[in-house]
Formats: C-alpha cells, sequence, structure tokens
C-alpha cells in the first residue's frame, strides 16, 4: 500500500505583491490563517508522511512552515524541489514512480493546476470524492490518495481511492 498527500500552497499575495515575481509572492493573510489550519487538520486525520517534496517557491515553503509545528511533532524528511514549481502532473507522476520503495506515504506541496490534475488523473472513476476534486482544488486543500500497491513503480492512472479531501472552508472554525 501507498499513500500520496497533494497539499497546495495557501493564498498567495498578488493583489499588494504586483511587482514581485510569481516564484517569490508571499502568503496572503487569509494563506497565513489557512496553513495552521490545514496542520491541525492534518494531525487530526492521522496524514503523518514519511517524506514531503516541497516547490521551492516562497509560498509553498511558507506554506508548510506555518502547517509543520501544528502538523507533527517529529518532522518528516523534506526535499525542496524546484521542478515542482508549477509542474505538470505527468512530471510529478513521474517523480513518483521514481521514489524508493522505503517510503510509504509521500506528500507534496505545489501549485494548481498541476495538482488538481494529477489528483483528477489517478483517482478511480467513479469515486465520490472525484467529483469534488474535479469541481476545484482550493488554496490549501489537502487531498490523500491510496493506492494497492507494493511498488512506486506501479502507480498508473485511475488506480488510486481518494481516503481524504479538506479545504479550510470545509473545517471548523478554530
Amino acid at each position: 500500500m501507498k499513500t500520496v498527500t497533494l497539499f497546495r500552497h495557501a493564498k498567495s499575495d498578488w493583489k499588494d505583491s504586483p511587482s514581485i515575481d510569481d516564484f517569490d509572492r508571499p502568503l496572503a493573510d487569509r494563506g497565513l490563517k489557512a496553513a495552521p489550519k490545514m496542520g491541525r487538520a492534518m494531525r487530526e486525520n492521522g496524514i503523518t508522511p514519511d517524506l514531503i517534496l516541497c516547490s521551492s517557491s516562497v509560498r509553498t515553503r511558507q506554506t508548510l512552515a506555518l502547517a509543520e509545528p501544528e502538523a507533527w511533532d517529529i518532522l518528516p524528511d523534506i526535499r525542496f524541489e524546484d521542478a515542482l514549481y508549477h509542474a505538470k502532473s505527468s512530471a510529478m507522476t513521474s517523480m513518483l514512480q521514481e521514489l524508493p520503495e522505503t517510503v510509504a506515504h509521500v506528500m507534496i506541496v505545489g501549485h494548481n493546476p498541476g495538482l488538481q490534475k494529477l489528483a483528477m488523473q489517478l483517482t478511480k472513476a467513479g469515486d465520490d470524492a472525484e467529483t469534488r476534486l474535479a469541481d476545484g482544488f482550493p488554496t490549501a486543500a489537502v487531498a490523500t490518495l491510496s493506492f494497492d500497491i507494493e511498488a512506486w513503480g506501479e502507480l498508473s492512472g485511475k488506480s488510486g481511492s481518494v481516503e481524504l479531501f479538506l479545504t479550510p472552508k470545509s473545517l471548523k472554525s478554530a
């Protein structure tokens, strides 16, 4: 069994920072509040990856930094990957297929539209959560998919089951 958790960066500040390069855009106030909230939700739902692959953009790094103290007492291994900055779903699938077998649960902290497309490509057709994923993958959303496979190289499209899909709006006020 292999597990993939997808965590989209929290809301970024594009209105107050129009002159900042997209890669360097920080989180907006809303994002600064949502990231720790989602970290608490990950703890409450037992989301404990062995490895986190995080885009190296400012907003993904900030999202992870704010979520991690709320989510885990012992930090998972973290790798910052330039290749995840606006990565296509096919590139992320390749990254997953190349993971070492010692990793049972991986989290990707990244961007849309790639994360939503990856979730849709990996989710079994007819899965109830597939409909919710198709409706959108909002900022700070978390989706956990499970796969009945032994090796990452066996990962293929439409083979995953959505175990959890959380958005900041779906959580009770914290």
